[in-house]
């Protein structure tokens, strides 16, 4: 159900809608458990049929497609997501895109061009319809083909070795308290990034979203009387380092452990059995590569 043109899409706009197989029973019963653990704020892995969802196999199967690997695991688990409803009056569309579109991924084109690949495969599971109005989410397609070929270019040999991270950046301004500040993404052409007109992320119930978070994107606000319901995920390709902030990097490995004992036994090894994989990569020390040009 990951066609080979929708593989082609993702690698030119950075993101992708595909179809999965989770019948309309699994999707209430997936739904059900997103209510509850929204509701009472339990772990995820405590929720039998969350584990369901997330070992359910097409996931895996979609990551090493879009990894160009043979083996995968887990990056993050399936954590419940959530775009509540928004009160009017509404921000309109440029001020929003303008104070929220950023990137989470630091990769090269390098990274993104390789196989396996280096990248983060992130899929976003919709447990209820996503229309325009209902907080879809804001990408700009194809930015991050430029934004990576910028790191390919600017960033020091000894940088470009502790790719892939997670590491939030957004075009300037810059707020002074941001964690990357004075680092930011460079305009390239025009009009500025801040200036360029998303296109929202629609889908169907029990669609996935496949997403290249390298590429700028922006939350949006929900106008509907219902929340945007998602689950999230996120992959690497066996053998390739990750570098995380330590307070996240902390928190995947406190929960991938407890996750991975509720697992089938034969679905236990999409959960890694150690994390020599994951590296430390904090806010600092900066970059200089990616300050601000004052």
């Amino acid at each position: 159900m990951f066609t080979d043109a929708q593989l082609a899409q993702y690698e030119e706009q950075g993101a992708v809608t595909i179809d999965s197989p989770f019948t309309t029973e699994q999707l209430d019963r997936a739904e059900a458990a997103w209510d509850r653990l929204k509701k009472n704020g339990d772990e995820p892995y405590e929720d039998p049929d969350y584990i369901e969802v997330i070992q359910h196999p097409y996931f895996e199967e979609v990551a090493k497609k879009l990894l160009r690997a043979q083996a995968v695991h887990l990056w993050w688990g399936l954590a419940p997501h959530e775009r509540a409803s928004a009160k009017p009056p509404y921000a309109n569309s440029r001020d929003q895109w303008a104070s929220g579109c950023h990137v989470d991924i630091q990769a090269t084109l390098e990274d993104f061009e390789a196989t396996p690949r280096r990248m983060r495969a992130e899929l976003w599971f919709w447990l209820n319809d996503v229309p325009t109005h209902r907080g879809a989410m804001r990408i700009l397609p194809g930015s991050h083909r430029s934004i990576m070929e910028h790191w390919s270019r600017v960033l020091q040999p000894e940088h470009k070795a502790q790719l892939p991270r997670v590491h939030g950046l957004r075009p300037a301004p810059v707020p002074e308290n941001a964690a990357a500040f004075p680092e930011y993404i460079p305009d390239m052409g025009v009009p500025p990034w801040t200036e360029r007109e998303p296109i929202p992320v629609v889908a169907r119930r029990g669609q996935i979203l496949v997403l290249c978070s390298a590429g700028l994107h922006s939350a949006w606000q929900n106008e509907d009387t219902v929340p945007r319901k998602a689950m999230g995920t996120s992959w690497v390709a066996t053998g390739v380092p990750c570098g995380l902030p330590k307070n996240q990097r902390d928190a995947v490995m406190a929960f991938l452990p407890k996750l991975r004992s509720k697992l089938r036994s034969e679905r236990a090894h999409i959960v890694p059995d150690n994390f020599d994989w994951l590296f430390e990569s904090n806010y600092q020390p900066k970059w200089a590569e990616t300050f601000l040009p004052s």
